[in-house]
């Protein structure tokens, strides 16, 4: 007789593969019940439905969504095989999550950090009955001040380091390292402390032999118990403690795995600070910019988040971390930090614009960045980026990316690049000496005094200084009153001739007088014809 499981067609290839796993794992052993396939498709189907980015994550609040879920009816139980109604329907089901919960605990398969006993616990206790009303779902405490900050400044594209610069940052980290002594410690595992609540601790008598391995007080092996199993160094199993996957990959030397046990065990690491370390570290992580305590705390003030004592104490941990960089009473978010962020935010399936490494861009790409990316990303970019290039093999790649009216920005900076290289306009870019956008930029290399802006070309470039210093809401130079007062109406005119976008605004101040006299009757004239 065959059966039918649930959402056979609809399964992700992740759900599937996790049911496949689980089932095969059931057969090799003798563990109890084996796992129904529909109730396990219908269990993580759920979970994944709630948000949960692997089968595997789980913790006791993803337990609670889950059969709540179920209660509402959103995942009918009385169409399971065997099932002759909601609860018959609902033991199937919890023998079948038991089993899963066996599994991943055998297996090592738990990517959270929760206890595995209080998973189990929380699978056996939890009130499976349908029942309509609900009531509201809880919120963590930081969810709305995160989903506010995130909407007014969605994330902008991140670059990555190295993940041996990273890996090396991470290794500079005290309670890693201590963390990951204790993991050495553990060796081959040991017994759980019993706890009538679940939680996982060593045993009395290991941590105090831990403690003075380590030349550390039992206190602080409990906080680096908590940092090695959120950073996966150590798993538990219901009795033991064991070496997790993130040491093995540690210890093989896998590119990025310090730096990924390091964003792991961020949050265990600044636990006591509550959530003031993810806020502020979201902060640092959106603007990119460097910032002072005051500065960071005034950007929740009105969300009902932390005060600035709290922010300033969460910052100070950050960066004893090595998550942000301080200097001069401002902080900045480090790649360490930038990291930790991005793994969070795609693990909970956000949508994060990870850039490729610098040296692997590509000319528009690169430009791209300059534009649109956080300061701390773009702040010396275009140097990083042609440090061991050779610029003479990519200049008309760049000049090309600069030809659009509006891209004064990109020009600025590109051609500061050139100059910086030592082009040669007469030789390397001839050809665009008399470009209406580009050849006042080109000829502005040539060595001696610049050339008046007297002619369209000419103009275009100061154009382009003066848009983006209209831009940041800047007077125009008044060093230049003097330097075009002599060619007041040749530049006039090859201002109002050149069609540059911002033309007719620059027309405009010169004629309220805004570099003089002679510049402002020459504008007046123009606007007269």
């Amino acid at each position: 007789m065959s059966t039918t499981t649930f959402g056979e067609g609809a399964m992700t290839r992740g759900v599937a593969s996790a049911v496949r796993a689980c089932l095969d794992w059931a057969g090799d052993t003798d563990a109890g019940p084996a796992p129904d396939p529909g109730a396990l498709a219908l269990l993580l189907t759920a979970h994944q439905d709630l948000g949960a980015p692997d089968p595997g994550d789980w913790s006791v609040d993803d337990v609670r969504e889950v059969a709540r879920a179920v209660r509402a009816g959103a995942y009918p139980l009385d169409g399971l095989h065997g099932a002759g109604g909601p609860d018959e329907g609902a033991e199937i089901l919890r023998s079948t999550w038991l089993a899963w919960c066996d599994h991943l605990v055998d297996q090592g398969g738990l990517l959270s950090d929760e206890s595995p006993r209080r998973l189990r616990a929380a699978v056996e206790e939890v009130d499976l009955a349908p029942w309509c009303d609900t009531g509201p779902a809880p919120v963590p405490p930081a969810a709305p001040v995160l989903a506010d900050r995130f909407e007014e400044a969605p994330p902008r594209p991140v670059t990555p380091a190295e993940p041996g610069d990273l890996d090396d940052a991470a290794r500079r980290c005290r309670t890693l390292a201590d963390a990951a002594r204790l993991t050495v410690w553990v060796d081959r595992g040991r017994v759980l402390r019993p706890d009538p609540e679940g939680r996982d601790a060593l045993c009395a008598e290991d941590v105090l032999s831990a403690a003075a391995h380590l030349e550390t007080s039992p206190a602080d092996i409990d906080h680096l118990f908590s940092v090695a199993r959120a950073a996966r160094l150590l798993r538990t199993t219901y009795t033991r403690v064991l070496t997790g996957r993130a040491a093995y990959a540690w210890s093989s030397g896998v590119p990025g795995a310090v730096a990924d046990a390091w964003a792991d065990a961020l949050p265990a690491m600044t636990a006591e600070h509550g959530t003031a370390a993810l806020l502020v570290l979201t902060d640092l992580f959106l603007s990119g910019r460097a910032r002072t305590a005051a500065e960071v705390a005034a950007g929740y003030r009105d969300r009902g988040g932390t005060g600035p004592e709290q922010v300033s104490a969460a910052l100070e941990a950050l960066a004893d971390l090595g998550a942000v960089h301080r200097a001069d009473g401002r902080f900045r978010i480090a790649r360490l930090g930038d990291h930790a962020m991005v793994r969070q935010l795609q693990r909970a399936g956000a949508a994060v614009r990870v850039t490729p490494a610098i040296a692997d861009m590509g000319v528009r790409e690169v430009l791209a960045l300059l534009e649109e990316g956080r300061p701390v990303d773009t702040d010396g970019l275009l140097e990083r980026w042609a440090r061991n290039r050779d610029i003479g093999a990519v200049t008309g790649e760049l000049l090309q990316a600069c030809t659009e009216p509006r891209a004064w920005h990109r020009r600025r900076r590109v051609f500061a690049l050139l100059a910086g290289r030592g082009t040669d306009p007469e030789t390397d870019l001839r050809a665009h000496l008399n470009h209406p956008v580009l050849g006042g930029w080109v000829r502005r290399l040539r060595p001696g005094p610049p050339e008046p802006p007297t002619s369209p070309v000419t103009a275009w470039a100061l154009l382009d200084d003066y848009a983006a210093l209209a831009e940041a809401g800047l007077p125009l130079p008044a060093g230049d009153r003097e330097r075009l007062a002599p060619h007041a109406s040749r530049f006039v005119r090859s201002v109002r001739s050149s069609g540059h976008p911002a033309a007719d605004g620059v027309l405009d101040r010169l004629a309220d007088g805004e570099l003089g006299l002679d510049l402002a009757r020459a504008a007046r004239r123009a606007r007269a014809d």
